[in-house]
């Protein structure tokens, strides 16, 4: 209990969302049903299993069982990028930066691989790549959630994005040199493969509840059970403040919704899909895009506007999406010159450009889309 306590009180963005919900509930209008109780679930599921997971080592097993195959320092770079992209889908774009971030620096030692380029794609290509499943990320369990989408519909919304943002990072990977290397030795991580079998079982489950083919307490059970059978030292090491900090959110939006100037504002540019993914792009950008898609929500029903919208807008500044900052603390804690600064430069400017690029793409999407 004191370990959960611990990170807990000492997650920033908790204790930063949790000052800011205390000021709503004293100063603002605040209800109980602001808090999407089906949202909160599914992400308590979902966080438990990810620890499972990564307590199992088999996120590191499959990267490092890829990578292992690379001749080239672009082929590398490729690999950690589509293992960004593809495992951000179904493990979510924290998850994969908190396991690939370290392989960066673990490969680094062995070859001269670009790490602030190779760490800001990373993270760019997760926040993408967690775009195109329902679970991939917070924003998008609630939106399933809020506007009770099935797997088809959301499907339909994500995949053409899904295409544009997987050319592009080909063709991003360009700028990259083709140099030869020698092969890359990477530590031997060993798996549980009874317990590996066990674990996709009981994710198809949770991935059912919250998919709401069948009831998503059921997700929640799995998930308990499994880290009891499984790995029971997941329950001291899962992340409660990413749970805790959404039901801040909630309650900061609720305030924020009912104040009137907002009202207005957002009533009067989220008439339309343009005007919705507009909206989100840039509230995105100065509250992240999760508590964005939270707000925007409560004016609008067109649904493929705000995902787009608050898909892209995670790209930009750095608070634009919470993985952001995530990969800025992880970079922090492994770089040993602790050049900040340096990364946060090409981050930026990386994100900015891909920022300008999407935001012509989605427009694009939304225009042959109506």
């Amino acid at each position: 209990m004191n370990i959960i306590l611990k990170k807990i009180i000492t997650d920033k963005t908790f204790l930063v969302t949790l000052v800011f919900a205390a000021f709503s509930i004293t100063f603002g209008d605040v209800k109980l049903s602001d808090i999407d109780t089906k949202t909160i679930t599914s992400l308590a599921a979902l966080i438990l299993l990810i620890t499972i997971y990564q307590a199992l080592n088999i996120l590191k097993f499959v990267a490092n069982y890829i990578v292992a195959k690379c001749d080239t320092i672009r082929s590398v770079i490729l690999v950690l990028l589509l293992c960004s992209f593809l495992g951000s889908m179904f493990f979510t774009n924290d998850v994969a930066i908190l396991t690939l971030v370290p392989i960066v620096f673990s490969i680094a030692q062995k070859i001269n691989v670009p790490k602030i380029l190779t760490i800001s794609l990373l993270t760019i290509y997760a926040n993408l790549g967690s775009a195109l499943t329902p679970f991939g990320n917070p924003q998008n369990i609630y939106l399933v959630s809020h506007y009770h989408l099935g797997i088809g519909q959301f499907m339909m919304m994500s995949l053409p994005f899904g295409l544009v943002a997987l050319l592009s990072m080909f063709v991003v990977l360009l700028v990259i040199k083709n140099q030869p290397i020698d092969d890359v030795t990477l530590p031997s991580i060993e798996i549980n493969r009874h317990k590996t079998w066990l674990l996709l079982g009981a994710t198809l489950i949770v991935l059912l509840g919250i998919l709401s083919v069948i009831p998503v307490y059921m997700s929640l059970i799995v998930s308990v059970l499994a880290a009891v059978c499984l790995q029971n030292s997941v329950f001291k090491h899962a992340d409660y403040g990413i749970i805790l900090t959404f039901v801040n959110f909630f309650i900061i939006v609720g305030a924020i919704s009912r104040i009137k100037y907002v009202q207005t504002l957002l009533n009067q540019n989220t008439t339309s899909s343009l005007e919705t993914f507009f909206s989100g792009v840039i509230t995105s950008q100065f509250i992240s895009n999760v508590p964005a898609a939270i707000l925007i929500s409560k004016f609008t029903q067109h649904s493929y506007g705000l995902y787009l919208g608050v898909t892209v807008g995670g790209l930009g500044t750095l608070i634009a999406s919470l993985a952001n900052l995530l990969a800025l603390r992880q970079y922090s804690a492994l770089s040993h010159n602790h050049s900040t600064f340096s990364f946060f430069k090409t981050f930026s400017l990386l994100n900015i450009l891909l920022l300008l690029f999407f935001m012509i793409a989605g427009i694009t999407l939304i225009y042959f889309r109506y």
